[in-house]
């Protein structure tokens, strides 16, 4: 560990409830419900690129526009990675770090969103998102504190938002032995990262319709050309 890296504080967190407008949460969660298991088992590796200024073209990106009041990144943010998460009752997501896994594999050097946020779709309090306040060194090798001292624990409610640093570890870690939901139901999100620069390829696709057509379909921007841009309505 180099002198110049600390042991972060408490993770800064914010929490939103009721954050996106009935009539567009409603239209997104119909979306991503109608999209169904495509793609499914490459759920965290199918993400896509919103620039910022650009006009949305699905309704994930208009709900992204409304979010990134609320986020307000700063002004050396480029843009924002997207994607959907879609997990069954007791599926677990191990603790991680979102980083630019281009990067990662081509230098070992660990490049991180300036963000990272979860938009909860349904209500799944069985399967909570859980923040540790540890941040990985530059190679990636260890983290700082090597233990957590402090982690957040937070419920997946309908139409909850919420941001917290880019760098620190988290998972989903489902509780053992709570139903909360038919096994038949899955918990689902729009995660949405905030950077300074795009993530490399492959991952972090344009999004063209070919992927996840029916985000588009219920897009209001089928039908309406006016431009919308980001975190400006």
């Amino acid at each position: 560990m180099s002198s110049n890296e600390e042991t972060p504080k408490v993770p800064d967190f914010r929490l939103f409830d009721e954050v996106v407008p009935g009539s567009l949460f409603e239209r997104l969660v119909r979306a991503v419900r109608s999209v169904g298991d495509e793609r499914l088992k490459k759920n965290y590796t199918t993400t896509f690129w919103y620039p910022i200024g650009a006009e949305p073209t699905n309704v994930a990106e208009e709900t992204i526009v409304k979010l990134c009041r609320l986020v307000n990144p700063p002004a050396s943010c480029s843009g924002a990675e997207w994607w959907l998460g879609r997990l069954g009752h007791g599926e677990r997501l191990r603790y991680h770090f979102d980083r630019d896994m281009t990067v990662q594999k081509q230098t070992g050097i660990f490049v991180h969103p300036i963000y990272a946020t979860v938009l909860y779709l349904n209500s799944f309090p069985s399967s909570p998102t859980v923040i540790l306040n540890q941040v990985p060194t530059s190679d990636g090798k260890s983290r700082i504190p090597p233990k957590p001292t402090s982690r957040k624990s937070v419920d997946a409610v309908s139409n909850r938002y919420i941001v917290f640093p880019g760098n620190l570890r988290h998972g989903v870690i489902p509780h053992k032995t709570e139903l909360t939901a038919p096994a038949s139901e899955r918990r689902l999100t729009l995660l949405v990262n905030y950077w300074v620069n795009r993530p490399l390829p492959p991952i972090c696709y344009d999004y063209d319709g070919k992927i996840y057509g029916r985000l588009q379909e219920d897009s209001v921007f089928q039908t309406s050309r006016r431009t919308v841009r980001l975190g400006t309505v």
